[in-house]
C-alpha cells in the first residue's frame, strides 16, 4: 500500500532537520537508503506505508502529523498513557485546582522533595 500526500515532503525534512539528522543517517535509522528520503522530501515517488509508519514510530509522532492531517504530534499511545494517568490523578488534580496560588506552590514545592528523596532512596 502506497501513500500519496502533498505536504509530506515538509514534515519528513522537519522532523529530519528538527532532530540533526542527515538524510543518510536518517535512511540507516529506518532502513531504507539515503535516496528514498530525498524522494520522499521532494515528494518525487509515493510514501510506503511501512517506510510512513518507520518514520512515525522513529520521531516518535503520529503518522497524521506527518500527512499534516493533524498538527498534534504525539502518538496514540502517548494519548493514551496521558488519560490513564489523569483518570488515575483526576480527584488530586481536582483538589489541587481549588487551592489559591500560595497553597499550590508549597504542594509542588512538597512533591518535588518528596520526589526527590523517593529517587535517591528507591524502596
Amino acid at each position: 500500500m502506497f501513500v500519496r500526500w502533498t505536504f509530506v515532503q515538509n514534515r519528513v525534512r522537519e522532523l529530519r532537520k528538527e532532530y540533526k539528522l542527515k538524510q543518510e543517517e536518517l535512511a540507516a535509522k529506518i532502513n531504507v537508503s539515503q535516496q528514498t528520503i530525498s524522494r520522499i522530501e521532494k515528494e518525487e515517488n509515493s510514501l510506503p506505508a511501512d517506510t510512513l509508519v518507520d518514520l512515525a514510530k522513529y520521531f516518535d509522532v503520529s503518522v497524521d502529523y506527518i500527512l499534516y492531517l493533524s498538527d498534534f504530534r504525539k502518538t496514540n499511545e502517548y494519548v493514551i498513557e496521558f488519560n490513564r494517568m489523569m483518570e488515575e490523578n483526576y480527584e488530586l488534580c481536582r483538589l489541587y485546582g481549588r487551592l489559591d496560588k500560595a497553597q499550590q506552590e508549597l504542594i509542588m514545592r512538597m512533591a518535588e522533595e518528596l520526589a526527590g528523596k523517593v529517587e535517591k532512596n528507591p524502596m
